[in-house]
């Protein structure tokens, strides 16, 4: 299978992915343009062709594509900004930020629009290489209907949880998205919204399917790629969050999250890196990251923009960056062990934009991974190559010591939380310090999914998911009291896009 390609290809993958629905800029290179010249007939019979199409779906989910923001960063956006990880300290810009930031979900500010655009590019990617290939054509050609299958999947994850509520809310009937699953669309297919119930479903069909045909591994660039393990990652991830909340567990479902967990923490490919190799463990490739199962990938061309809300303007010169800290709330926490190894993921700077008298401001060095010069005379430069994380191993342990949590298993919860939490150099916990702080295992749990996975888009999910609000007890440049957001707001959920609507009439808004 070819496994390389030049990398201003990238553009052709992009626009295979898209090219029916939204056409593809004229601006590509020469050496490129007889695979955007070739119809689905002749790219989808080869191995080559399915494989160049496949990567034009990976490619979608770090790119600009026809006019619409990148997906990494949308999905950023969404997900980590409604948490309580973060502090804004000056006026986010553009107003797209700060408005998941305060649960305002404007239809028009939002970047609901271009997030819900680019997640069914993926899907449409998905499906016209899922009903391309036969099963059984050969093990090149399952792994890439297998990827595919995967990638679907987590664009529909994505998108129950933007646009659906927790799968506890209401026996999980609430609205979610449509679902569609082959590639033969026509111009007047108008579904109306699947529920939450259902999209669930079809994402853990996707994924069971994903793992049994995926057993040709990538080379190369493995953690930027769907394997048989990502499949099984994605999955402890979803059974967690259909788990139920603290008061009313579903053990069903909690042993599954166990169960998948176990599966990928089984298999030699990942490891819990240690010390110094864990402190630097998000300033090397992606590719070669031994934490990751899954991670976006970001280039030159496509840099990883989140340092645009991390990055303080005094490092790069750009005013329009840098608008996000670490929260206070989050720093309490971290701050509980004076030896946690995580603290090597913050950096304490000055920004002169702060109006207050203390300018100091603790910022995210995480995905600080080699800057990218700025191109063409305007200053991107807050861009990195770090990959955005979507899946790793120590998730892994988390989902497990949640779930058992949960389902009354606190001795076998601690074991798995401990290895997560001793490798980082804090205190391991015990009953004993447990109940001297007051505390449960499942609540040392979620602290510690906080630490460990902090600005990786999951923080607002880990909170409302399990029937908990979310509780900033500080504030900032937005607001100057406290917020809290309970699990049933109607805020937690982002608006459908209201051009979306005007198409397709079908479709019923979420509650503004």
């Amino acid at each position: 299978m070819k496994q390389t390609m030049k990398k201003h290809i990238l553009s052709a993958y992009i626009c295979f992915a898209a090219i029916v629905l939204f056409g593809c800029k004229k601006s590509i290179d020469e050496n490129i343009r007889p695979f955007n010249d070739k119809s689905d007939k002749e790219l989808l019979v080869t191995l080559d062709g399915l494989a160049l199409a496949t990567n034009g779906n990976y490619a979608l989910l770090v790119t600009n594509s026809a006019g619409d923001t990148q997906y990494a960063m949308n999905w950023y956006n969404l997900a980590e900004l409604k948490g309580n990880n973060l502090l804004s300290v000056v006026q986010a810009y553009p107003q797209t930020r700060n408005d998941a930031y305060i649960f305002n979900n404007s239809p028009s500010q939002s970047p609901t629009a271009s997030f819900w655009r680019m997640s069914y590019r993926i899907v449409f990617g998905a499906n016209k290489i899922i009903d391309a290939v036969t099963d059984g054509q050969g093990p090149g050609y399952d792994q890439l209907k297998g990827e595919n299958y995967f990638l679907r999947a987590l664009a529909y994850f994505n998108m129950v949880r933007v646009y659906g509520r927790p799968y506890y809310d209401g026996n999980a009937s609430a609205l979610a998205v449509p679902l569609s699953l082959n590639s033969l669309v026509d111009k007047d297919y108008k579904p109306k919204r699947n529920t939450v119930k259902e999209v669930y479903a079809q994402i853990i069909a996707d994924l069971e399917k994903a793992a049994t045909l995926m057993n040709q591994p990538r080379t190369g660039n493995p953690n930027n790629y769907a394997s048989k393990e990502a499949a099984w990652a994605l999955l402890s991830r979803v059974y967690l969050y259909m788990g139920g909340t603290p008061a009313a567990p579903v053990n069903e479902y909690n042993a599954k999250a166990v169960e998948y967990a176990d599966k990928v923490i089984a298999s030699p490919k990942y490891t819990l890196l240690q010390g110094a190799d864990y402190s630097k463990s998000f300033a090397v490739d992606s590719k070669t990251n031994k934490e990751y199962i899954f991670a976006f990938r970001h280039d030159d061309a496509n840099g990883n923009y989140i340092n645009e809300f991390l990055t303080p303007r005094d490092v790069f010169g750009n005013p329009n960056q840098g608008e996000y800290a670490a929260s206070p709330d989050y720093m309490a926490i971290l701050n509980q062990n004076p030896t946690d190894l995580r603290k090597n993921f913050i950096t304490v700077e000055n920004d002169k934009r702060i109006t207050l008298a203390d300018k100091s401001r603790n910022s995210v060095n995480k995905f600080n991974y080699q800057q990218i010069a700025p191109v063409g005379g305007f200053d991107f430069s807050a861009r990195t190559r770090s990959g955005t994380p979507y899946l790793r191993i120590s998730e892994m342990y988390l989902n497990k010591a949640e779930a058992l949590a949960k389902s009354g298993n606190n001795t076998d919860a601690l074991i798995a939380l401990n290895l997560v939490r001793t490798r980082a150099t804090a205190t391991a916990w015990t009953t004993v310090n447990l109940a001297a702080a007051n505390m449960t295992v499942f609540q040392a749990v979620l602290n510690e999914r906080r630490l460990e996975l902090a600005w990786e888009g999951h923080d607002s999910y880990d909170n409302f998911r399990n029937g908990l609000p979310m509780i900033r007890n500080y504030t900032d440049y937005s607001t100057n009291v406290p917020l809290t957001i309970q699990p049933n707001d109607k805020r937690i959920i982002s608006p459908l896009p209201p051009v979306e609507i005007q198409l397709n009439p079908n479709l019923d808004q979420n509650p503004l």
